[in-house]
């Protein structure tokens, strides 16, 4: 066991200022004992003489130890009995270092730990983005253009340059859409960080697309030889970086005559508008829009189950993902990015966004002009809601070649509802009885049963169907079957009285009476009819 004084031996020399005999300032109230300390000085031999009492305080050479050992002082008031270094000598000397040393060297301990993960950088990687400086901070953005030929499956991109306003207006049901330039059409789809909404969401990669006409010179077949769409992305790195980005989008809107979406009336355009608001940014401005969601489920929902892009995109456009990024993991991939920097997990995000926005422009190729790109049961869909839009002579057209192309029950039931609401009833008559003769639908017998009634006046046959059942309430439907039972009577009664005098004219003839006889008041009305 080594005593105190040799611990205080390895202290090495004091401060010249200590090693004089000047008397020491009073001591302050005894401090707790290092229990090994007061081991070694119970284990000394008894007989020795008592130690002088050292030139430096106890309490000080505990606090010195102490410091000595890096420990911090148990008490802020000791800080305040700390002396000044010797002029000239090392910064705290044998005195205990400050509260601001201690801080300092506090600071240096907890600086020497691991580094932190560097923040992602998108333009120093595998993702295709770089840095444009702009006044509200740095803009990562990926920005490509697709060839002329390029194509979605089997749909050409360029198609939807060339697509009709006024059809896409029609299946909209929007007439705002009939007067905008398909050219100029903002095509635009948000990856976020929820799908909840609110302010708590943030859309972190924007995916734009525009017709561009590239150069003038013209190419081998007299377009030109650069024309094709713009397909852009804006990044935010990470959060609270949004203002650039939306000021670019506010620029792409501005130049656009319409935006195109699939589902962004509901979700994209308000989450958008929320971010400008939440970064005190003007709103950008209202432009007609074409949400496809509403078209896809107009058009194709006797066909197909499920109308989400990636469904529309296999079963409308012929193309399949291979290794997509599911849009449930999404999120997760991004918060990925954000906590390590793996740009690897973003890079099926930013194409998964390419890929929808240039499945949006290839459906408006073939919804613009959908007679010659469609197949005949969404023709027939296409009928049917140009029938809701009132443009009944197009709407025919499209049915008579839905149903010449195999369209089957729904081609049927859509010409038969054309010619209904254009007054043709021979024809939609004739529809719905095949159609009637093909599948079990309450709906079709009460079109039956309507006109067998009124057109027809073929009571019974509108009863039986009424009995069958139709697409009524059942208040409704014993209306009904009650209004044809006394139609049926009154027909049934008046019948009867049209035979009765056949019936007598042939029992009189029988037994030699004179047939047909007149009636005595016949030559009285005759000659008053002489007389006028």
């Amino acid at each position: 066991m080594t005593s105190f004084k040799s611990k205080l031996a390895r202290l090495g020399p004091l401060p010249a200022e200590r090693r004089g005999s000047a008397p020491l300032a009073p001591a302050p109230a005894p401090l707790a004992r290092d229990p090994a300390a007061a081991d070694d000085r119970a284990s000394a031999a008894p007989s020795a003489p008592p130690a002088p009492p050292p030139v430096l305080g106890e309490a000080d050479a505990v606090g010195a130890v102490t410091a000595a050992a890096g420990a911090v002082p148990a008490a802020p008031a000791e800080a305040a009995r700390q002396r000044p270094a010797a002029p000239g000598g090392p910064a705290g000397g044998g005195a205990r270092p400050s509260l601001d040393e201690l801080r300092d060297r506090i600071s240096r301990i907890v600086a020497r730990g691991a580094p932190p993960t560097p923040r992602a950088d998108p333009a120093r990687g595998e993702l295709p983005f770089h840095v444009e400086q702009t006044p509200g901070g740095p803009l990562y953005v990926s920005r490509t253009r697709s060839l002329a030929a390029a194509r979605v499956g089997r749909a050409p991109l360029v198609a939807a340059r060339d697509a009709d306003p006024a059809m896409l207006a029609l299946l909209a049901l929007d007439p705002a859409l009939a007067g905008c330039d398909v050219r100029r059409a903002l095509f635009l789809d948000t990856e976020t960080t929820g799908l909840a909404g609110g302010t708590g969401t943030v859309p972190f990669l924007i995916g734009l697309a525009w017709f561009d006409p590239g150069a003038a010179s013209a190419g081998p077949l007299g377009e030109p030889s650069s024309d094709g769409f713009v397909m852009e992305q804006l990044l935010l790195r990470r959060l609270g970086e949004e203002e650039p980005i939306l000021r670019r989008l506010a620029e792409r809107l501005e130049g656009a005559s319409m935006i195109i979406t699939y589902n962004g009336k509901a979700f994209d355009m308000p989450l958008l508008r929320t971010r400008y608001v939440m970064n005190r940014l003007p709103p950008p401005p209202e432009l007609p829009h074409l949400d496809l969601v509403h078209v896809a489920r107009r058009i194709h929902k006797a066909r197909l189950k499920t109308r989400t892009l990636i469904a529309l995109e296999h079963d409308v456009l012929g193309r399949v993902r291979v290794g997509d990024v599911p849009g449930g993991e999404i999120v997760a991939c991004y918060a990925h990015f954000l906590r390590t920097g793996d740009e690897e997990a973003l890079l099926g995000v930013v194409e998964h966004n390419a890929a929808d926005v240039l499945a949006m422009v290839a459906l408006v190729g073939l919804y613009g002009e959908p007679l010659g790109s469609l197949a005949a049961g969404d023709l027939a869909g296409v009928a049917a809601t140009l029938r809701r839009a009132g443009a009944l002579e197009r709407a025919a057209e499209l049915a008579d070649a839905a149903v010449e192309r195999g369209g089957g029950a729904a081609a049927r039931r859509a010409r038969g509802d054309i010619a209904k609401a254009r007054g043709d009833k021979a024809r939609a008559l004739s529809d719905y009885e095949a159609l009637a003769a093909e599948i079990d639908d309450p709906a079709v017998r009460l079109e039956l049963a309507k006109l067998y009634e009124h057109h027809v006046r073929a009571f019974a046959r509108a009863l039986d169907l009424a009995d069958q059942g139709t697409a009524e309430p059942e208040p409704a439907q014993a209306r009904r079957r009650a209004r044809l039972r006394r139609k049926l009577d009154r027909a049934a009664g008046g019948a009867a009285a049209l035979a009765l005098p056949f019936e007598r004219a042939v029992a009189g003839g029988a037994d030699g009476a004179r047939p047909c006889a007149p009636p005595a008041a016949a030559p009285e009305r005759e000659g008053r009819e002489g007389k006028e």
